[in-house]
């Protein structure tokens, strides 16, 4: 049975300062009295939208093991909830290890990662592009160039502010030719774009696609134009994976989130309304949301392997991250069988 338990004061103080932002969680799948110990799976996720999809499809339903949905808003939340060990996986943007190991004061091994990506999803119509730097039709921007000194949103972490920094570079400009304005994560900058206090946001396209159909805002540059892979991703810690017992269950359960997709596919009428009644949002916002998220599981592959290293040189040229590194140890390629069907 799959039901909702309200934020604990444990949950909201256990992960540290990043997670004032608050918390919730959502249990997938009860855990027997009866039954001997099991093992459980700290799902760690942004906002509700996929955890209430994955609970509608049933997909979890007879799992060997449980799982629980930690909410937790904005990607240094998902890190430091990681790091504390309050959650097994985190989901966040695919370049967010880029800039945590780029950060880092050790050097990451293959041998021992502290964090790896396990599994990457993003949705596949090219109509709707999932990271975009948008701007306020009213401000007059009509190029990267008209950018210099107006107000930008974007939130730290993620491919969300790799977004902002790359069409800073593309347009020449450094944060001394703006002003940048950072906030806690991608629901908060949208809202101060979209109540008109900034007239620039780089992020997720479907909380400012409302202002986008109605005119309100227009799109200046896409992640793909940036050739940024642009996947969400889930993130294991290193001890996780080496636990053959939570290694199993997460293969199991990611095989189970891809048969997801396929439902949700199959189900858009339904996600819509879960959209809207589960996540609270309008119903116009709901439509868009359902649009944008219908995705699918990507391979963790060399291909994308070489798009995430040019990534790191690049932000590494332009002072965004402090060393040169290798982006090989980020990845954990076990459950490409599980996520797409093949190794």
């Amino acid at each position: 049975m799959t039901f909702l338990r309200l934020p604990t004061r444990r949950h909201l103080i256990a992960a540290g300062a990043a997670l004032a932002l608050g918390a919730a969680v959502v249990p997938a799948a009860a855990q027997s009295p009866a039954a001997p110990e099991r093992v459980k799976l700290l799902i760690g996720y942004q906002d509700l939208t996929v955890p209430s999809t994955v609970t509608a499809s049933k997909v979890l339903e007879g799992a060997p093991y449980d799982v629980e949905w930690v909410i937790l808003p904005g990607p240094a939340a998902q890190l430091s909830a990681l790091y504390s060990k309050n959650i097994d996986v985190g989901h966040m943007g695919d370049t967010s290890l880029i800039i945590e190991q780029g950060k880092a004061k050790d050097d990451w091994s293959l041998e021992n990662p502290p964090l790896q990506i396990i599994a990457g999803w993003r949705a596949g119509d090219v109509k709707y592009p999932p990271i975009v730097t948008v701007v306020r039709t009213d401000a007059k921007i009509d190029s990267l160039a008209d950018l210099r000194g107006k107000k930008w949103a974007y939130n730290f972490g993620g491919f969300n502010y790799l977004q902002y920094v790359l069409t800073g570079l593309k347009a020449g400009l450094t944060p001394k030719d703006y002003e940048p304005v950072q906030l806690g994560d991608q629901n908060a900058t949208a809202a101060a774009f979209n109540s008109g206090r900034v007239e620039a946001y780089s992020g997720s396209i479907a909380p400012v696609g409302e202002a986008i159909e109605k005119g309100v805002a227009k799109v200046l540059v896409t992640s793909d134009e940036l050739n940024i892979p642009a996947l969400n991703v889930f993130t294991a810690r290193g001890d996780v994976l080496k636990d053959p017992a939570k290694r199993a269950a997460l293969a199991d359960f990611l095989s189970r989130v891809r048969t997801h997709w396929t439902w949700y596919g199959d189900h858009l009428d339904e996600v819509t309304k879960i959209y809207e009644e589960k996540v609270k949002q309008t119903p116009a916002r709901a439509k868009l949301t359902t649009v944008y998220q219908k995705a699918s599981f990507r391979p963790l592959d060399e291909a994308l392997v070489k798009r995430e290293q040019k990534i790191a040189d690049v932000l590494f040229e332009a002072g965004a991250i402090p060393k040169k590194i290798d982006v090989t140890p980020e990845f954990y390629r076990g459950f490409n069988a599980a996520t797409v069907g093949s190794n």
